[in-house]
């Protein structure tokens, strides 16, 4: 467990496939009134919230971009 106060684990194995916690940060970020409050919506709809829609958003970048990116280092 992590001693910043700010952070909290979640369990992330439906983004990852893996059973396991991850730590997580909390950050800022900036978008459009009009987007968040569609956000806010489909939230509601999947009984889900905001921040986990965007963490699993972000998960999926990660997953799909990281090794392509890394991969253009090697050339």
């Amino acid at each position: 467990m992590t001693t910043n106060d700010d952070a909290r684990e979640i369990d992330v194995a439906a983004t990852s496939g893996a059973a396991r916690t991850e730590s997580t940060k909390p950050i800022t970020i900036m978008v459009p009134e009009d987007t968040l409050r569609k956000l806010k919506i489909i939230a509601i709809m999947k009984e889900s919230s905001v921040s986990d829609l965007l963490a699993e958003a972000a998960t999926a970048v990660v997953k799909r971009d990281l090794k392509k990116l890394l991969g253009k280092l090697d050339t």
